[in-house]
């Protein structure tokens, strides 16, 4: 767990970003446009013993989580070529967490999918689950673009083909390459080391269908 939640690298001591993606994107149809005020399109996930209570509260999706590792609570519809786009508020003061989205997961919750991934101390990573393992396309970076602490962000992942791309805030993050998943559902998603807490607000979320340009 540590390994997935390390913020402390060598490649964190890279700042700010100045990469430009190497592809470009179209939207098409909007799948969802959703402001939580309604908690009929995305699924809750409640286990009070484990200190995990993931649902619509106050027209946000709330993710509150004290078990170490990956939590995540998923859209009802099947996906494949998708740009999600959400803002994220935390709310607590536990910096050493990670929340995000994730992508062409699987129906079971089980960890499978891609995720597009930020931090209370400014450090970003897109990663891929498997099998109850959390490994990282893009390690943990740090970045000034990530609003650190109880800050506002605004996560976009693309997930087209076999291309991921963050962007936070607007600004182009980092892109990864993998085509083990093809299809799956929408997710939100928080972690935090043991003996953390995190507790993210996730609201006015879009999903749309995309394609690369050509």
């Amino acid at each position: 767990m540590r390994s997935v939640l390390l913020l402390l690298s060598a490649l964190g001591l890279l700042v700010g970003c100045t990469a430009r993606p190497s592809e470009q994107f179209i939207l098409n149809e909007a799948l969802l446009r959703e402001s939580f005020d309604e908690g009929y399109a995305w699924r809750g996930r409640i286990a009070e013993g484990y200190g995990i209570d993931f649902r619509i509260e106050d027209g946000t999706y709330r993710a509150y989580s004290e078990q170490a590792g990956f939590v995540s609570g998923l859209n009802v519809e099947r996906h494949s070529d998708v740009v999600i786009e959400v803002e994220t508020t935390q709310l607590s003061d536990y910096r050493n967490n990670a929340y995000g989205v994730l992508c062409r997961a699987s129906s079971n919750n089980d960890g499978d999918g891609y995720y597009f991934l930020i931090s209370g101390d400014g450090y970003y990573s897109i990663r891929r689950g498997a099998t109850e393992q959390v490994d990282g396309l893009i390690d943990w970076t740090r970045t000034d673009v990530v609003n650190q602490d109880r800050g506002i962000n605004r996560i976009r992942a693309v997930c087209i083909g076999d291309y991921l791309a963050l962007y936070v805030n607007g600004q182009f993050i980092a892109e990864a390459r993998d085509s083990r998943y093809t299809d799956g559902f929408a997710g939100l998603t928080a972690a935090v080391a043991e003996g953390g807490v995190a507790d993210i607000a996730f609201d006015d979320l879009a999903i749309w269908s995309a394609q690369l340009a050509e």
